[in-house]
Parts: structure tokens; sequence; C-alpha cells
């Protein structure tokens, strides 16, 4: 477990923005917009897993969800493997949901459909309980 001073004005202020988007992807999956609500999801589990590395006093810099997760290992926490696993399915999200070019033809959004969405959402909730199961295992 991470020893040393917490932060949790700075867990606090990530952790809200994962909320916010987590709550976008749920709006945007309503509107059909499926590519952009797994963005929203990738994002959502982005903001909590920086914010526990931040409440930490460890930096948490960049965008891939594999490598936030194996920062918290790192930390001393144990990442149990389905939370893994969603680091691995929503990392995918963050470059091929938002840029025409990113497929081999045509613009995102027919790549993506209300499956990936839901997935996507599950996955960034189960990411997001687990920051917050590990943040308050610490007794913050």
């Amino acid at each position: 477990m991470p020893t040393g001073p917490l932060d949790e004005k700075e867990y606090s202020r990530w952790r809200a923005e994962a909320d916010h988007a987590l709550e976008g992807a749920r709006v945007q999956l309503a509107a059909g917009l499926h590519n952009w609500a797994c963005f929203a999801a990738e994002q959502s589990a982005q903001l909590a897993l920086k914010g526990l590395l931040h409440g930490f006093g460890k930096g948490a810099w960049g965008h891939d969800l594999v490598r936030l997760g194996s920062l918290a290992h790192d930390a001393g926490l144990i990442v149990p493997a389905d939370v893994v696993d969603a680091t691995r399915r929503l990392g995918r999200h963050y470059v091929a949901t938002r840029y025409p070019d990113a497929h081999a033809e045509g613009p995102p959004g027919p790549h993506y459909g209300e499956a990936d969405a839901r997935e996507a959402i599950r996955d960034a909730e189960a990411i997001v309980g687990f920051v917050d199961h590990a943040w308050k295992s610490l007794g913050v």
C-alpha cells in the first residue's frame, strides 16, 4: 500500500471529473453517439486512475490506461485481473473513437455500436469502483 502523505484534495479534484466524464458517456450512449460514449468512458477511467495516483503523490502523466494501472500496481495496490482487462479494452478507445484517419475507411462513428458503448461504460464503472475502493481502504 502507498505510504507517505495523501493528497485528498487533489484526489477529489480528479475523481469528480471522472464522474462527469462517466455521466457524459451515458448521455452520449442515449443519444446514439457510440464512439463518443466509448471515448468519454475511457476518459472517466483515465481521470479516476490519475486522481488516485496524484492522491498518492505519484506522477500520473500520459494517457495509456494500461500504464496507469501498472503505476497503481507499482504504488503497492493489488489491481484485480478484471480491472487490468478493463484498462486494456478501454485504452483502445483513446484515439480510434475520435480521428477520421484511425480506421482504414470512413469516420469513427460507423465502427462503434451500442454494445461497444455499453461495454466501455461497464469497464469505466469497474475502474472507477476499483479506484474508490483503493482510496477508501487507505482510511481517508
